[in-house]
């Protein structure tokens, strides 16, 4: 159901303080969006900042390690002996390679190895990674991993520099050295990197393999093979969101560890990155939330309980002013308000039924007073003008035998006896308009054929059609459905610019139907039965309505623009005091003046049954 929100209040609240409560909420929500969008790239930002930082310092302390062990290779190549390289570093080699030093030529011959060395030096991983150093002329590292455990080692392999030897020389010297990932502060340089207590940070090599990580027990397996991660093994640096274990944003970032070809990650939900208060403001815009449900709620309950009420009451107002008084009986809800002034309108209702009754009474009286009076006047004009016409023109016939042929009397004897006639015609149908004489003698039906016969014109035929058993009705229903057929006819032909009128009769079994239709340019009918209009152009439709009232019949008057107007009386048979009945027939007939102005009929009756 549409609800119309006549009343200010209403529309204040309607097209005001709900859309601007509306509006308020959607810039909330769509604030705390682009302050979630803008804290997320911060954080995004910030982290790839910080572990692009801590793979830089991890990568600057390996290439050191590798500078190391390319000058020692260097002094070898330069005909310094492996072992006198050894021991004039003392102690030195075992505090930056806590698992040994050793020297290598290009054949994978051991040149010389510290103490500690001897444990790992002609193991089949230091041989490939010697193969790999000289296949690639560069630095080699190899990750001893046991797995389920953070203390993996590193082999670092580097060949001596390229001006301590010549390419077409003998042999080339590798250096190599094993160091713990503790020994390279790996431990000091991530804990930067530690946000939060949920903060996972992970260093994994060139094949995928987890080489350190938060969790000890994930070292050794291999990490999932997703879009970022093969970033990650490309050399990129950079961040991923992704969902979590526990349905929150988890954010990656990610940078390379270049010299060694490893790559660095750190893993944290983001939003719990961001301090407590952030949090706290994300939620501050569903404090507007109760407020546009409580004037959602308001505005519901204006509707339900006063706009849809007075709606109701403003309907059954209207059936009132059409005479529908027990419309206002059904009681339409509401607030009290509204209640009592439905009670008051019950009250004004009773005493408007009671004054119209006593003016019906009294327009009733006046209608009939103005019948007998239209009667009297008909036989008065009958009785004496007519007569009186009559005698005139025989009066005129005797002065014929005194003009002794003239012509010009005989014209003006003519001329006179003409205008009589006219006269003594115009006064019959004056008199028929006064005084139906068909209708008191023969009834509504061969009335209402002589009232169609008598306003037929040459442009303006009038079809007139009856069905059902004929029969007498009560006088004041003749009288009314008459009365009624004349006005509309008078009317259609005055105002409607019809080129074609319909006149019907039908009876039914408890009822009478009288309609008068037109093809006009139609009119806008009132909305209630009092014109408001000073030239009572309407004044015609109110004593049809009256006179509908009177005998207690409905009327129905319907019109559109350019579409005519339907005029439909419809009242309920009673038993008549004088009665005819006839057989069924129904009847269409249509009449057009001939030559002289006299109506000729064009079809005949056709008798059903």
């Amino acid at each position: 159901m549409r609800y119309r929100l006549g009343s200010l209040p209403l529309q204040l609240l309607a097209l005001m303080a709900i859309p601007l409560l509306a509006f308020l909420t959607m810039i909330a929500f769509g604030g705390v969006t682009l302050h979630r969008v803008a804290t997320r790239d911060l954080v995004s930002q910030r982290d790839v900042r910080l572990v692009r930082g801590v793979a830089a310092s991890l990568s600057e302390r390996l290439d050191q390690q590798v500078d190391t062990l390319a000058r020692l290779a260097g002094e070898v190549q330069e005909g310094a002996s492996a072992d006198e390289v050894i021991g004039n570093l003392g102690y030195w080699p075992d505090t930056i390679f806590d698992a040994g030093l050793a020297f290598y030529d290009d054949e994978q011959n051991v040149l010389g190895a510290s103490p500690q060395a001897h444990r790992w030096h002609a193991s089949p991983a230091i041989l490939d990674g010697l193969r790999q150093a000289e296949i690639g002329d560069g630095p080699v590292f190899i990750p001893l991993i046991q797995d389920g455990q953070n203390i993996t080692r590193v082999v670092v392999i580097a060949p001596s520099q390229q001006g301590t030897y010549q390419p077409d020389s003998d042999f080339r010297v590798f250096a190599t050295g094993v160091i713990s990932l503790q020994t390279l502060g790996l431990n000091d340089v991530l804990v930067s990197l530690q946000n939060t207590n949920n903060t996972i940070v992970y260093l994994i090599d060139e094949q995928g393999q987890i080489i350190y990580h938060s969790d000890p027990t994930q070292v050794g397996m291999q990490v999932p093979d997703l879009s970022y991660v093969r970033e990650m093994q490309s050399g990129a640096s950079g961040a991923n969101y992704h969902p979590g274990d526990d349905g929150g944003e988890v954010l990656t970032a990610f940078a390379p560890v270049s010299v060694a070809g490893w790559s660095l990650a750190q893993e944290d939900q983001w939003e719990n990155v961001i301090s407590p208060a952030l949090r706290y403001a994300q939620i501050a815009p569903l404090l507007l939330l109760p407020g546009l449900l409580i004037a959602t709620a308001v505005l519901y309950f204006l509707l339900r309980q006063v706009v849809l009420p007075l709606r109701n009451l403003e309907n059954r107002a209207t059936g009132l002013a059409w005479g529908d008084f027990y419309s206002i009986e059904e009681p339409v809800g509401g607030v009290a308000e509204i209640r009592r002034l439905q009670g008051a309108m019950k009250h004004m209702a009773a005493r408007i039924k009671r004054d119209q009754e006593s003016l019906r009474y009294y327009i009733g009286a006046i209608t009939q007073a103005q019948e007998d009076e239209r009667a009297r006047l008909a036989r008065e004009l009958h009785d004496h003008m007519v007569q009186s016409l009559i005698v005139l023109g025989h009066r005129e016939q005797l002065l014929k035998r005194y003009l002794n042929g003239d012509p010009a009397g005989d014209e003006v004897l003519k001329d006179l006896r003409k205008k009589t006639q006219e006269a003594v015609d115009d006064l019959r149908r004056i008199i028929r308009a006064m005084r139906p004489i068909y209708l008191e003698e023969f009834g509504l039906v061969p009335a209402l054929e002589m009232l169609a016969r008598e306003n037929s014109e040459a442009d303006l035929p009038i079809t007139f059609k009856t069905s059902g058993r004929r029969r007498r009705l009560e006088p004041e229903q003749e009288m009314a459905l008459y009365r009624v057929a004349q006005e509309a006819l008078n009317n259609a032909r005055r105002h409607s610019a019809a080129t074609r009128v319909t006149l019907e009769a039908h009876f039914r079994n408890d009822e009478i139907l009288v309609r008068i239709a037109d093809d006009g340019i139609g009119f806008e009918v009132p909305q209630d039965r009092i014109s408001d209009r000073s030239d009572g152009m309407h004044f015609g439709l109110m004593g049809m309505y009256e006179r509908a009232d009177l005998i207690g019949g409905r009327l129905d008057i319907q019109s559109d623009e350019d579409e005519g107007t339907s005029v439909a009386l419809t009242v309920p048979l009673k038993p008549s005091r004088s009665r005819m009945s006839t057989p069924r027939v129904v009847m269409t007939q249509r009449w057009d003046p001939d030559a002289n102005g006299n109506p000729e009929p064009e079809a005949a009756a056709a008798s059903e049954g």
